[in-house]
């Protein structure tokens, strides 16, 4: 499946300092392939009002079982008040044990790089476990 448009929320400044997010979601079965494509949508309604989110675009594999989270976001600050907000964190209770380790990776940008692509966080993911995707 292609990788969703990106999304942007706001106008990034293009000398900006912004903080990148990319993760790599494998799931341990094909069976929960349905129940995680629900609960994603809950947590992209989630971003759609989120403080502090420059943009975010997801990837789904899911004949590989596998699913991809491209987002940037003003700072360190703002990423973590997401990820501790519901629904993120109750989907991410119920899925942490039908999901094989996942990875992820951070990095600083300017506004001026933005959007990043997905070929640069995949490369990324590659080098922060030893993966190779494709």
């Amino acid at each position: 499946m292609p990788a969703t448009p990106w999304r942007s929320f706001g106008t990034a400044e293009d000398n900006e300092a912004y903080l990148v997010l990319a993760s790599r979601l494998p799931l341990r079965s094909y069976l929960t392939v349905p129940r995680f494509l629900v609960l994603s949508a809950r947590i992209a309604r989630q971003l759609e009002g989120t403080s502090g989110l420059v943009g975010y675009s997801l990837l789904a594999q899911p004949l590989h079982k596998t699913f991809w989270t491209l987002s940037v976001w003003r700072g360190q600050a703002a990423l973590e008040a997401f990820v501790e907000t519901m629904p993120h964190q109750g989907v991410m209770r119920k899925l942490r044990p039908r999901m094989r380790p996942t990875t992820f990776t951070s990095w600083a940008v300017t506004g001026a790089a933005l959007p990043i692509s997905w070929d640069e966080a995949i490369e990324r993911l590659t080098v922060t476990d030893g993966g190779v995707y494709r």
